[in-house]
């Protein structure tokens, strides 16, 4: 019983002591940020299109970064498949909006990661351009129907991770750039159809889970980015 009594208390003397040791010296602390200086703006051109970024610099080894990026095209092209004339439109949007990290190992080179909320989506429309004869059958384009395929990452909020050179932070001057390299995981890819006329039955759940099995594959998204930044103050 004695035995078990001075473990207790030696237990309570060693709690007690780190207690007032990390009361009186604070060993694991956030580093107070001085918000009146190290911020920069950027312009970026990468592969979620060209977009701008605001930069502050935490210390030596971390900048916290908010940027957005947006890049609106269209492709139109006409294809032949089994001697049908299809017309092919696709309107497509690449960006997103980034808030992430860089730390710093060398003035020059770092690792930068965080989440980007995913704006790309395209969304294709498919339309047969002439009159199909089958026989004494004709069938026009609006009797067979147009299919409308809408295609998105399967995160809205994705994680990414990348490596750089260069530095977003302008040290001793006024303007630096920057190059990135990594990838987003964005997930499958989300497919949603619509049709009508006589191939309105394509636009099934069962095609739709057949898309995202067949391209179930591609989660993850290049990210490029070349950037020239300009330290404000």
């Amino acid at each position: 019983m004695i035995k078990y009594k001075s473990i207790s208390i030696l237990v309570v003397l060693l709690i007690g002591g780190m207690t007032a040791g990390f009361s009186q010296n604070k060993k694991f602390y956030f580093p107070d940020v001085d918000w009146s200086t190290g911020w920069a703006g950027g312009f970026k051109v990468s592969t979620l299109g060209p977009g701008i970024e605001g930069i502050k610099s935490i210390n030596p080894n971390w900048n916290a970064r908010l940027g957005f990026s947006f890049l609106p095209f269209q492709v139109n092209r006409q294809l032949a498949v089994s001697n049908l004339n299809l017309d092919i439109s696709a309107k497509n949007r690449l960006g997103g909006i980034n808030l992430q990290g860089d730390f710093f190992f060398k003035p020059w080179f770092y690792f930068t990661g965080g989440l980007l909320v995913d704006l790309v989506h395209s969304k294709v429309f498919v339309t047969l351009t002439d009159t199909v004869e089958y026989g004494n059958i004709s069938i026009t384009p609006d009797q067979v129907g147009d299919l409308t395929a809408r295609v998105r990452p399967g995160w809205v909020v994705a994680p990414f991770l990348g490596i750089g050179v260069g530095n977003t932070m302008p040290v001793n001057r006024k303007v630096w750039f920057n190059i990135e390299l990594g990838a987003i995981y964005h997930g499958k890819p989300h497919f949603r159809l619509e049709a009508n006329g006589m191939i309105n039955p394509t636009a099934s759940e069962e095609n739709e889970k057949a898309l995202r099995t067949a391209f179930k594959g591609y989660r993850f998204y290049p990210l490029f980015s070349a950037q020239v930044n300009y330290r404000i103050r």
